[in-house]
């Protein structure tokens, strides 16, 4: 099912989104409908068995805001960006790529609460002063 919406979008957003579609080999409306569902999919509830990062010791609260995304998913992460731009992906290569946007985002994220609290804690300054 669709809903057709109708957006007045600035000139130069809609130029970037032109030039984006050029590159990507897509039609403007396919292009923004692409990134509105990749920009607004859900960020997803961490699994069942990792604890809030509030509960975490000292030690795994510091080692989770330095968690890095796997070599070999970034890897393929930008493998996929870079074709996106030469051509356009299978179906199964764009939902490859959705899942690993997935995948860096809750890391992002889950890093980002680890990182908040340890300065909360005092274990590290905050980034800006």
């Amino acid at each position: 099912m669709s809903t057709q919406v109708v957006v007045t979008l600035p000139d130069d957003l809609y130029a970037q989104a032109q030039h984006w579609a050029a590159l990507t080999h897509r039609e403007v409306p396919q292009l923004l409908t692409e990134a509105l569902a990749l920009v607004l999919t859900p960020i997803g509830i961490p699994p069942a068995d990792a604890p809030p990062v509030a509960t975490l010791s000292d030690t795994e609260v510091l080692a989770l805001a330095q968690v890095q995304i796997a070599p070999e998913q970034v890897h393929r992460l930008n493998q996929l960006l870079a074709q996106q731009v030469e051509e356009t992906l299978t179906t199964q290569e764009q939902a490859e790529l959705l899942a690993l946007m997935q995948v860096y985002q809750q890391l992002w994220v889950r890093q980002s609460e680890a990182l908040a609290e340890a300065v909360r804690r005092g274990l590290r300054a905050p980034l800006t002063p």
